[in-house]
């Protein structure tokens, strides 16, 4: 079996590869689907900022894997937050309606995020306040 840090550096090399080739594309040829284009420019950017944060951590603490997974924890919920706020903003719009396809979807996601979040949020304040309590 192949070691998966092989497997991801072919996977880059090829990635690269078919988007230099992509880039060739677009400045030459007409774009009909200006929907895919912001999309695909959303994921690269993500995917810019991912690898950025991954090289980062690896030159600066290469074996520590906990900061690795805490800071692309982070930058997830960094991206997360902008896309709800363009996702509010499509609906206040009127971009997005239930013929948008994948709404259930998306609430349901939501729902389930929101839950954990609140079990997570309601966790933090209880020690909050037992330290509080504590101290004073």
């Amino acid at each position: 079996m192949a070691d998966a840090g092989f497997v991801i550096a072919a996977a880059l090399r090829k990635f690269t590869e078919d988007l230099r080739l992509l880039e060739r594309q677009l400045q030459t040829a007409p774009l009909t689907d200006l929907g895919a284009l912001h999309e695909f420019r959303q994921a690269l950017d993500e995917m810019r900022m991912t690898a950025w944060t991954v090289n980062e951590l690896h030159i600066a603490q290469s074996n520590k894997k906990e900061a690795l997974a805490s800071f692309l924890a982070a930058e997830r919920i960094r991206r997360f937050a902008q896309i709800i706020k363009d996702l509010c903003r499509d609906l206040e719009d009127q971009q997005l309606t239930w013929g948008s396809g994948g709404i259930q979807s998306l609430f349901d996601s939501v729902t389930l995020l929101h839950t954990r979040l609140e079990l997570l949020v309601e966790r933090h304040r209880a020690s909050f306040r037992n330290l509080k309590d504590e101290q004073g």
